[in-house]
Parts: structure tokens; C-alpha cells; sequence
């Protein structure tokens, strides 16, 4: 008989946290898991599993039928629902576990959860932390000496890649010749310097993969600079790695003023199809992710002469056999 989860999610099914759907569908090949969603998501996806979404009317009847499934362990997705997670925990005397992000790390946002308690009457990291129901954080490399000075025990906080079904994108087929960013359009994501860089480098197609936000802002700030970009709906998890061979480079534009943008697994894919990755210097434990395969860059101008060349046949051989295993 398999073992039981319930996996807790912010938003669900949504295309910008593939990287949820990633490690839900690798815990679905050896467990009986339950999603349940804090939020229903905005760019659902078709192939989304069962999954309930949690409402004022609903929160009493979730939880009693959380205990009628007997889960062995709860998982959540994102540091800022621990509190959450913690409290059903006690409730279900059920241990948990919580994957950290990089928002919910990144920049100020572990200042909060230190007087989380005072100001909303739940637990504090710390003490959440401590309890023998909490068996685990799994985070990022670089954010585990964070974290365990934000009072998590180092017993329990476990560094980590992200969760990258890289299989379903290694293709040894030739690329297309265009340019792809790709993300939520937020400020964090910086998008506005992959508009500037489209401007330099006048011989390549440029396609921006923006979901949702602040795509209507950047699509008037194209336009005024030119519309050399090409805006692309959002694209189902299964449909990308088609996408990803019609372009010969990613860049992935980032803020280095919020530096909140973690490990993006856009990078692996991109690298898995054989595309070259470029991806914005904006702290140096990005060095450790994208490794010799890829480039770092701080502007538009530091990374367009290179982009006007195809990657090797040396650079795509690493590609594969560097950082996407």
C-alpha cells in the first residue's frame, strides 16, 4: 500500500510554478498524494491532477476530510505558508515538510516570519522549527546558511537543485536561430532590459514568453522601442520543449536591485534542448548553477555581440553534459 501526502500549493494549477508541478508529478509516481491549493490558479494547465482548493466556506470540511485520507506526512510548497502547514500539522498530529522558493527567502521576506507570532498569532519560524512534528526545509544551496540563521536546526534544513524533469527536454536536433526570456512579468524579472537587448542585436527574432502582470506595460514600452519583440501566450508545461528548439539562445533577464530571482529551471531545459543560456549576474551563487555552460552577464551591451553568433558545437556538447543531468 503507498504511503499518503497531501501536498499544500499558493495557487493551483498555475503554468509559472511548473517547478510545483515537477516534484508533483515525481511524488505521484511513488505516493497516494492529495493537492490541496491556498488559491485556484490563473493560467490553469490541461494536464492538472485532482486537487482542492481551499475557500472561507470550505476550511472546516477540508479538514475533516484531510483526516478521513490520513495522510503519513503534509508538504508544502513556499515558506510563507508554514504557518498554515504548522497549524494543520498539530491538528492532524501529522509530521510535515516545506520547499522553499526564492521570494519567500530572497531579499527581506525572512524578517517576517520572526514576528509572524505577534502580529497574526502563529508560530514563528523559529519555533515552528523547533517542533518534533517539523522533519525538513528543503531549500536552494546558497539559502541554507539563511535559513539556519533564521533559527531552522541545520539537522533540518536541506540544500538542493530544483526539481527539473530534464528527460522530457534532451533533443539533439538542430535549433532554430531566435532569442526567448521567459517568466512571470514581474518586476523581478526585469524584463525591460530583454526589450533593450533586442535593440542590439537587430538580426535575431526575439520571443518573450510573459505571463500575465506587467505583459500589457511591456508590451507599450516594445512598441515605443521599436516592437522588435514578439509577445508569446502562455504555453502548456508539455508544449515547451517544442518551443525551446526554436531558438538558438535564452536570456534570462533578472533585477539585481530585488535580487529575489532564485535558480531558475528554465536554464536546464533551455541547456537539455540544446539552446544557449545567458542569464543576468545579479548575486554569484548563480555561477554555481548555471556552471561552464552557460553565461553570466550585467547588461544588455555585455552579452550582445555574443549573441549574434550561434553557440558551438563545443559550447552545446556541454550543454548537455554539463548542467543538464
Amino acid at each position: 500500500m503507498k504511503r499518503r501526502i497531501a501536498v499544500f500549493v499558493r495557487a493551483y494549477p498555475q503554468i509559472s510554478e511548473t517547478y510545483v508541478k515537477n516534484e508533483i508529478d515525481a511524488l505521484a509516481s511513488e505516493y497516494e498524494i492529495e493537492i490541496v491549493a491556498f488559491g485556484a490558479g490563473s493560467y490553469p494547465y490541461r494536464t492538472r491532477r485532482p486537487h482542492l482548493v481551499v475557500t472561507q466556506d470550505n476550511q472546516r470540511n477540508i479538514l475533516e476530510y484531510l483526516r478521513k485520507f490520513r495522510p503519513d506526512a503534509l508538504h508544502a510548497h513556499y515558506l510563507t505558508h508554514l504557518p498554515q502547514v504548522f497549524n494543520l500539522s498539530q491538528q492532524l498530529q501529522v509530521p510535515f515538510t516545506v520547499r522553499a522558493h526564492s521570494f519567500d527567502i530572497l531579499g527581506n521576506s525572512l524578517a517576517s516570519y520572526d514576528t509572524r507570532r505577534a502580529t497574526a498569532g502563529q508560530a514563528s519560524l523559529a519555533e515552528a522549527g523547533q517542533s518534533p512534528l517539523f522533519r525538513g526545509l528543503l531549500c536552494f544551496p546558497f539559502m541554507r546558511e539563511r535559513l539556519i540563521g533564521a533559527g531552522l536546526p541545520p539537522s533540518k534544513v536541506i540544500a538542493c537543485n530544483p526539481v527539473i524533469d530534464v528527460q522530457r527536454f534532451r533533443n539533439t536536433e538542430p535549433n532554430g536561430g531566435a532569442i526567448m526570456n521567459v517568466g512571470a512579468a514581474v518586476p523581478k524579472k526585469n524584463m525591460g532590459d530583454f526589450i533593450a537587448l533586442s535593440q542590439l542585436v537587430a538580426d535575431r527574432p526575439f520571443n518573450l514568453y510573459a505571463l500575465g502582470y506587467l505583459t500589457p506595460e511591456l508590451k507599450d514600452q516594445n512598441r515605443s522601442a521599436g516592437g522588435r519583440i514578439t509577445f508569446i501566450e502562455p504555453v502548456d508545461p508539455e508544449d515547451m520543449p517544442a518551443e525551446y528548439k526554436k531558438h538558438a539562445w535564452l536570456v534570462y533577464t533578472a533585477s539585481k536591485a530585488e535580487s529575489t530571482v532564485g535558480w531558475p529551471m528554465a536554464l536546464i531545459e533551455a541547456m537539455a534542448s540544446g539552446v544557449g543560456v545567458c542569464m543576468q549576474n545579479i548575486r554569484p551563487d548563480l555561477r554555481d548553477f548555471v556552471g561552464d555552460a552557460g553565461f553570466l552577464f550585467d547588461a544588455p551591451t555585455g552579452i550582445a555581440q555574443r549573441l549574434r553568433v550561434d553557440p558551438s558545437p563545443e559550447e552545446r556538447a556541454r550543454l548537455r553534459v554539463g548542467r543538464a543531468v
